[in-house]
């Protein structure tokens, strides 16, 4: 199958594109001049890259017809962009373009559940839309973008409304990686909250064979939640990423909560279960064990 996949230089994007090319898609992928590859040499010389900062890539993207149109690049996903109305609007425009690009038949877009806004608890589909954030917000305009598509066009589509992922190639900013790295370097006390909300993390591959398996299956568009079925305490993630990484470190727990903070955010996936099949195959302290291990590989070049 022939993929237009946007992102692939992004974390989430990356795994989809080695899991689509491990089953032998051809994979056609955008970047910016500044943009670094995150790909093994083999992978590497697999994708063919379009430069979006030059004149003609929309024609390379029609020229390619692909089957199939996954969506998973985004601006301004830091803490620091989030609320940046601005940065999240362009998000808006440039899927907007991308829809009137080409006459896609089958989109799979990624979503977030920043769209449902603050709750507490574990949330389905149904769940009331209420984003507060500017990328909640975003997020949930190309949602209705999307659901408008196939107006004009006969298409099958999925928004896959995302919860936490980690895994090799994310920000060292984000939680995890910004735990392991403390562990590995040696520090001795990290700044944390007591760390009592309850959240779940999908290893990055099995993510990546999720949005695989929707391949192939037809009459099924609409809204997914995708998110790990194995909730976990934050301060019992943290002790085991210490335990792993056989650290010394301690966890002060003692800054407090930001204001209106959940501390139960899970997702149901049953609704994509039963569409799309099991996904998880990695269990958290697997998933944590060979996250390390890639980690100190990769400090170690």
């Amino acid at each position: 199958m022939k993929i237009f996949l946007t992102g692939s230089t992004g974390f989430l994007g990356y795994h989809i594109a080695n899991d689509a090319i491990a089953r032998g898609h051809e994979i056609l992928s955008l970047k910016r001049a500044t943009s670094r590859s995150l790909f093994d040499p083999a992978i590497e010389k697999r994708v063919k890259w379009v430069e979006i900062n030059k004149n003609g890539w929309e024609e390379a993207v029609k020229d390619f017809q692909p089957d199939l149109f996954i969506h998973s690049a985004w601006g301004g996903v830091t803490a620091a962009d989030r609320n940046n109305k601005e940065v999240q609007s362009e998000n808006v425009r440039f899927f907007s373009h991308l829809l009137n690009l080409y006459p896609y038949k089958r989109i799979i877009g990624l979503g977030s559940q920043d769209e449902y806004g603050h709750y507490n608890g574990c949330i389905e589909e149904n769940h009331p839309i209420n984003p507060i954030s500017e990328y909640g917000k975003a997020k949930n305009e190309c949602r209705l973008l999307l659901e408008d598509y196939p107006q004009s066009h006969l298409c099958e589509w999925q928004w896959i409304r995302i919860f936490s992922v980690y895994g090799e190639k994310q920000r060292s900013d984000w939680l995890i990686p910004t735990i392991i790295s403390k562990c590995l370097n040696g520090e001795i006390v990290m700044q944390t909250t007591k760390g009592e909300q309850v959240y779940s993390y999908l290893f990055a591959l099995d993510f990546a064979n999720a949005i695989m398996s929707i391949i192939g299956k037809e009459n099924c568009s609409g809204i997914y939640n995708l998110a790990s079925s194995v909730p976990v305490v934050l301060s019992d993630l943290f002790d085991a990423i210490k335990e792993i990484t056989k650290s010394n470190i301690e966890f002060s727990k003692t800054l407090p909560y930001r204001e209106g903070q959940s501390m139960v955010m899970l997702g149901n996936s049953s609704k994509f279960i039963s569409t799309f099949g099991e996904f998880e195959r990695t269990g958290l302290k697997e998933g944590l064990q060979r996250l390390i291990i890639n980690t100190k590989k990769d400090e170690s070049i």
